[in-house]
């Protein structure tokens, strides 16, 4: 019996001094006019892609789309060897064809001095409440190191926490709004549909590899170049414009998917000398069993291709274009007809990173 209670009195003891989680909010623990969130284009400092403003200016399946926190991530420097991520979401956990890691779940990457991201796989949970833990305990440097945290692609966050030991240090690096981003707008596939998990999105692959804010604009089924959304673009002070809509304005004629990539470039020149990269139509799965299929993405990339013509006719400066060779998708790299799955977005970004690199070293400022 004696030993007995002194093993009670043990792991009470134990119990009593076990540290506990203090959880941090990117939202709350900031100053004010500083936001939290990376890889945003209006600075407003929540879990959204378009500003408030524009609720009442794009179509409603775009705003809704826009909630989305496709794109967005949270930094932070913290020496815990364990961290915990625990999140609300505004939607359902997955789709029939993308899994919940990717519609609604994170990715966290430790940045090392060089520049270079290392992956760190967490359990996770979904419930009422989504939770990832991490346990990073091969550090290769000692004390504090900076973390980034990728959100949902195709769900929104309605508020998140990051929990560490009380007896770690931790703090967010906030955004900082004199860097220039890379702003990408386009379709489900440039949403992230449909990514495995949010890491292998391709816009947060170039966000890695060029160590620059890439703004993700992409809106599932509605990445179709209306004026109203390229004066949303003309607003964010970008370092280059990527427009890769082609997907989406397939139902259009070739005619007017010229007349809309020619309006929009004159558009962003207006406001903005930085490059623009068209991207033409990466193509089908079914291309060549269908001729529909076969036909409607060649046809666009035709209007595509006419639009960069006229443009380059009117000496339209920085300008450049990404071909669908250079993207290099094919059947195995495509969920269903059109959606790259982690193949086809490593080879999405493989194809325009020469491209990007070449713009970022050319136009410095």
């Amino acid at each position: 019996m004696k030993h007995l209670n002194l093993f009670f009195a043990a792991c009470l003891l134990s119990l009593g001094l076990q540290a506990e989680t203090v959880w941090h909010n990117p939202q709350t623990e900031k100053l004010t006019g500083v936001n939290n969130v990376h890889n945003q284009g209006f600075n407003e400092g929540n879990y959204q892609r378009l500003p408030a403003s524009a609720e009442a200016i794009v179509r409603k399946p775009v705003w809704s789309l826009s909630r989305h926190s496709a794109g967005l991530a949270v930094r932070f420097r913290t020496d815990a060897k364990d961290i915990t991520v625990r999140y609300g979401v505004t939607g359902g956990w997955n789709m029939p064809h993308m899994p919940t890691t990717g519609v609604s779940g994170l990715d966290l990457y430790r940045v090392n001095a060089d520049g270079s991201h290392d992956f760190c796989a967490g359990t996770y949970r979904f419930a009422d409440t989504a939770r990832y833990k991490y346990k990073n305990d091969l550090q290769m440097v000692q004390g504090p190191v900076e973390y980034v945290l990728y959100l949902p692609l195709y769900n929104g966050v309605k508020w998140l926490e990051v929990g560490v030991d009380e007896s770690c240090s931790f703090s967010f690096i906030a955004a900082d709004p004199k860097v220039r981003p890379v702003v990408v707008y386009g379709t489900s596939c440039t949403q992230g549909a449909c990514s495995s998990r949010p890491g292998n999105a391709w816009t947060n692959i170039l966000n890695r590899r060029l160590h620059v804010p890439v703004i993700n604009l992409g809106f599932s089924g509605n990445g179709i170049m209306e004026p109203e959304m390229i004066e949303q673009l003309a607003a964010i002070n970008a370092r280059v414009y990527v427009l890769d809509n082609l997907p989406n304005l397939d139902h259009f004629t070739e005619d007017t998917i010229t007349h809309r990539v020619v309006y929009a470039v004159h558009r962003l020149r207006k406001t903005s000398n930085a490059p623009i990269v068209l991207v033409e139509h990466p193509g089908y799965s079914s291309d060549k069993t269908n001729i529909e299929r076969h036909n409607s993405y060649r046809m666009t990339n035709r209007a595509l291709s006419a639009a960069y013509k006229q443009l380059r006719s009117e000496k339209v400066k920085g300008l450049y274009y990404v071909t669908s060779a250079q993207l290099n998708y094919d059947p195995d790299g495509i969920v269903d007809v059109v959606h790259p799955n982690d193949i086809a977005m490593r080879n999405e970004a493989d194809g325009i990173t020469p491209t990007l690199k070449k713009v970022l070293k050319k136009y410095k400022n």
